[in-house]
């Protein structure tokens, strides 16, 4: 019988698993909520659904939880610094100084000039481990400005590079530096 994955198996794994970054956020009793999340994808396309699993110990799983809404905005290649902020080099109303913010059919904070924004309202809340598996159905989108989308692998901000098929990487590009 095989030995089930180890804690720290899985994690070298999903180290190296390409996401895009993207900041989630919410807003309960006046307060508003944000964090640095790669967890997040596209659950259905009817009814328009995304899913976002947040740790039960961020304060912004608290805020999800009781107003039932949260927006994901996806960050652009440039926001590599907003990621970071929202992963804690801030915390609190500190994080929305540095950029505009608006707020859309939920209520939640809506960066401006973020790739796209999708504003959405809970329908479902999965307990699972450490985490909570949110469902949201989105009430609206917002497209924001062009760019490319700012990735994260291996503990390090990344952006994406066009190829052709069947093309080499052309030498020495560094795919990693900013």
């Amino acid at each position: 019988m095989e030995q089930p994955v180890s804690l720290e198996q899985f994690k070298l794994g999903m180290r190296i698993l390409a996401g895009a970054v993207n900041v989630i956020t919410s807003a309960h009793g006046g307060r508003r909520y944000g964090m640095t999340a790669t967890a997040v994808c596209s659950a259905t396309a009817d009814p328009p659904t995304v899913l976002v699993c947040v740790n039960k110990l961020a304060t912004t799983h608290g805020a999800i939880a009781k107003s039932k809404v949260f927006c994901v905005n996806v960050l652009r290649a440039e926001d590599w610094e907003l990621s970071t902020t929202f992963s804690g080099a801030q915390s609190g109303e500190g994080r929305f100084k540095s950029r505009d913010w608006t707020r859309l059919a939920t209520g939640s904070p809506v960066l401006i000039d973020a790739l796209v924004s999708f504003d959405c309202r809970v329908v479902k809340k999965i307990v699972h481990g450490t985490h909570s598996i949110f469902l949201g159905q989105v009430e609206q989108v917002l497209v924001g400005k062009k760019g490319k989308p700012l990735l994260y692998s291996e503990g390090q901000y990344a952006k994406l590079a066009s190829l052709t098929l069947g093309e080499p990487l052309p030498e020495g590009l560094d795919y990693w530096g900013f």
